[in-house]
């Protein structure tokens, strides 16, 4: 039975009512699992499971069991509905299944309202869906289920508490970062490399357990005891395993003679047993986090900007992306590996889902293991650590290298049929060798390495093939980069054009780069027409999943993201809005031109189309006025009426005071001259809404160039000279307003801008009747001045007092009231 269909029949207004896991068992999945044929009698909730080992505990509850003749047989695994399902909350449920009961429960479901995923415990095989009960009658009569080993069991354990526990995680390789570098006398800079070592040596041993090769040495006991029987250190012990792991996973690194550096006996078994407990394989992504904070974060960027992408752009990509069975992808600035580890994830679970026999899945999967998944980094360390998460997760690591992606020859050229990156930011590359193999880089001293980067990425690709890369948002939106959008166009058509938030890298390595993720589809032959998408999807998100600039990654329920991936199933018109405000929509390919190609102007196109259904007289600023601004050289000897942009009311516009200062206590050496009576819009930052009548003064003032001069069009058609001020409302008003956001452009976080020809040619303005205008430009007008006059004189006042009671103090020190 179709969960999410029964949901749409028998749940009423599931999206107002169901917002926790509580809510969801009891409103949907019991009633749900009635349907499917189940009783109360078969249920037992938040059973507890202790998990113990050595001297590392933790506890498991279950949410829903279904009983069968005494024996747990389905576990069930409720997730809020706001919560999409991780691999990890699979991994999760199936262990637990695994422990519940001897021999184990037969299923494991992972649901929440939305999503549903149910593992069989044996076979590995998940469907969507929950079994019905007749459905788990015949499946566990059929079943051929076994009991697991004390070995097995233990791998288990390790599973949940790695999964459960990734504070003490943390924790504990936070230790070992200390014990390798003050016991094992390791620099800092040569401790990472110890630490994957190591954990090469364990996740081969954890290997060994699950192809039931022998058991897990990598425990203090097993050393100790190696050490006693065979008359050895414990450190020549476990050089013998980390010579195993090397066999088993050869060029690793650069050299088979790579050896293990610690020899403190001492230090190597107290980072052992610090570790033994903890489960490296299939639970890659928290100690793949928790290895970056800890050993990498604060010492990674060096001559690359080299920045961890957040798990949840990356899922957003490869699910965007969707590689298929047979794919070769690519990420030719792979660093840790995340791209890669999650195509995998996502081809592999196709594979698991698929109908083919095992045989036929397990070719498959040595398809993708050995031939589908390349990778190279610059940085060795990095490139070391992009092999071993991939061993984490499942195998793939044999084509993953190292070196200057731009000068490889590793990588074969219109081989790829998806690459998927996050390549280093605003940094030049000044090869002139290299430069000449590149369209973008011949005849140039120097050139930006991210625009490189596409360009060989375009190189690599097969014609037909996609491109998913993160780039900062000024290369779609900037003038100076016109002529690379230029070239982009001719080269590839564009698939999605998505705006991340302001921040949003600054958790992972402390980027302010304004980013963006842009899909290209490689052009072919121009008498050969490759798949050219007829719609462009675009984004423009304001939450991410987690906290956007802040300097630790904090996790949150809000994620437009996942909101783009539900809606980008389908075409639709207009713009969609997220609860957080974010907005998607779908462009036709024709309607793009180089002269931007970011999510947020293209958005406006829609929305113009939205506006035009609404209003009837909707006009670009440019028919109305010109922004005329006049540069004034500040001299010191002078005074002036200085207006700087936080005087400006981030909420009305209105102005309280403008101060009289000596050009000498003006930093600037130039500012913009502004006059009684004019109108000024604040450029910068256009989410504040800084648009101004300039109150009364007495002579001209000087403001930031970050503010522009607006002046109305002479023996214009629309809006009269005597009624100017209506700008100041319509400019304010939500629709303009919104506009004006989306076309603030700039590749940092907090110095987003809105050029003049921009504002003039692709804001579009509502205008009211010419008695409306009237009205509303008279009001304007009266309301400032009598602000003005207001706010002066209690500024005045206040000055009196506090001079009487003894304070030195001028109107002049005062921004505003």
């Amino acid at each position: 039975m179709d969960m999410k269909k029964w949901i749409l029949e028998n749940v009423k207004d599931f999206n107002v009512y169901v917002k926790t896991e509580e809510d969801l068992k009891i409103k949907v999945i019991l009633p749900f699992l009635k349907a499917l044929g189940y009783s109360e009698e078969d249920y037992r909730f938040e059973n507890k499971i202790e998990v113990v080992i050595g001297s590392k505990k933790t506890f498991v509850f279950s949410d829903i069991e279904v009983i069968v003749d005494g024996n747990v047989e389905l576990v069930i695994d409720v997730k809020k509905p706001t919560n999409s399902i991780a691999e990890k909350d699979i991994l999760q449920s199936t262990s637990y299944a695994k422990l519940i009961s001897t021999p184990a429960a037969l299923y494991a479901t992972t649901i929440n309202g939305i999503d549903c995923v149910t593992t069989n415990t044996i076979t590995g095989r998940r469907i969507s869906g929950i079994p019905t009960k007749a459905e788990l009658l015949k499946d566990i009569n059929h079943s051929k289920k076994k009991e697991y080993t004390e070995i097995e069991i233990r791998e288990i354990k390790s599973v949940l508490l790695t999964l459960l526990e990734p504070k003490e995680l943390y924790k504990v390789i936070n230790t070992c970062k200390d014990i390798i570098e003050k016991k094992g006398l390791i620099r800092s800079d040569q401790s990472f490399k110890e630490m994957t070592k190591i954990l090469l040596v364990k996740m081969n041993e954890e290997r060994r357990v699950k192809t039931s090769e022998g058991q897990n040495r990598f425990n203090i006991e097993y050393i100790a005891a190696s050490s006693y029987t065979n008359k050895i250190s414990e450190i020549e012990v476990f050089e013998n395993l980390f010579s195993d792991a090397k066999n088993k996973y050869p060029d690793i690194y650069d050299t088979q003679d790579e050896r293990l550096l610690i020899k403190d006996i001492d230090c190597l078994i107290e980072v052992i047993r610090q570790l033994e407990a903890f489960s490296f394989l299939g639970t890659g992504d928290d100690i793949k986090g928790a290895v970056y904070e800890i050993f990498l974060k604060s010492t990674l960027r060096g001559d690359f900007d080299q920045y961890f992408t957040p798990r949840e752009i990356v899922d957003f990509i490869v699910n965007f992306a969707d590689p298929e069975l047979g794919d070769t992808f690519l990420d030719p600035a792979c660093g840790s590996g995340g791209f890669l580890i999650q195509a995998f994830n996502y081809v592999n679970q196709k594979i698991i889902d698929s109908p083919d026999a095992e045989l036929e899945r397990k070719k498959k999967f040595s398809v993708l293991v050995e031939k589908s998944i390349w990778g190279n980094e610059a940085d060795y360390d990095l490139h070391v650590l992009a092999k071993i998460n991939m061993i984490m997760h499942g195998d793939g690591w044999n084509n993953i290298y190292q070196g200057d992606t731009l000068s490889s020859e590793k990588l074969p050229n219109e081989h790829f049929d998806l690459i998927m990156t996050n390549p280093p930011f605003t940094i030049k590359y000044n090869f002139p060798k290299v430069l000449s193999k590149y369209e973008l880089g011949i005849g140039k001293d120097k050139e930006e390495l991210d625009i490189l980067f596409v360009e060989k990425s375009l190189q690599l690709l097969k014609p037909g093939g996609d491109l998913y890369i993160v780039l900062p948002e000024g290369l779609l939106n900037l003038n100076k980069y016109e002529y690379f959008r230029k070239w982009l166009l001719e080269k590839a058509h564009v698939l999605c054009s998505i705006s991340l938030p302001e921040g949003a890298f600054i958790p992972f390595g402390g980027s302010v780069s304004k980013t963006c993720i842009i899909g290209l589809r490689k052009k072919g032959n121009p008498d050969k027409e490759i798949m050219k998408p007829n719609y462009i999807f675009l984004g423009r998100a304001i939450e991410v999943g987690y906290e956007n600039g802040k300097k630790s990654h904090k996790k949150t329920d809000k994620n437009d993201l996942e909101f783009f991936i539900k809606k980008s199933k389908s075409i639709f018109e207009n713009i969609q809005v997220s609860e957080n405000l974010g907005e998607c929509g779908w462009i036709k390919q024709d309607k793009i031109t180089p002269y931007r190609i970011d999510a947020s102007f293209l958005l406006n196109l829609i929305d113009r189309e939205k506006l035009n259904e609404r209003f009837s007289n909707l006009v670009p600023l440019k028919e109305i006025c010109d922004v005329e601004n006049i540069s004034e050289t500040i001299r010191a000897g002078e005074l002036y009426n200085y207006l700087e942009v936080p005087d400006i009311s981030p909420e009305t516009g209105t102005i309280s005071n403008i101060r009289i200062l000596e050009g000498s206590k003006i930093t600037a050496g130039s500012l913009y001259k502004f006059y009684p009576g004019d109108i000024l819009f604040t450029r910068i930052n256009p989410r504040k809404s800084r648009v101004a009548i300039v109150p009364p003064i007495n002579g001209f003032g000087v403001v930031s160039k970050e503010v522009y001069r607006i002046v109305i069009k002479a023996n214009n058609d629309f809006i009269n000279e005597s009624d100017k001020y209506v700008l100041l409302s319509l400019l304010q008003s939500e629709y303009v307003r919104n506009q004006i956001v989306r076309l603030a452009a700039g590749s940092s976080s907090s110095r987003a801008r809105v050029h003049s020809q921009d504002l003039l040619d692709a804001v579009y303005v509502p205008l009211p009747s010419k008695k409306k205008q009237k009205e509303i430009s008279e009001g304007n007008i009266e309301s400032v001045n009598r602000y003005w006059a207001v706010s002066q004189g209690i500024l005045q006042k206040f000055v009196n007092i506090q001079k009487e009671l003894g304070t030195n103090i001028d109107k002049n020190d005062i921004r505003s009231i």
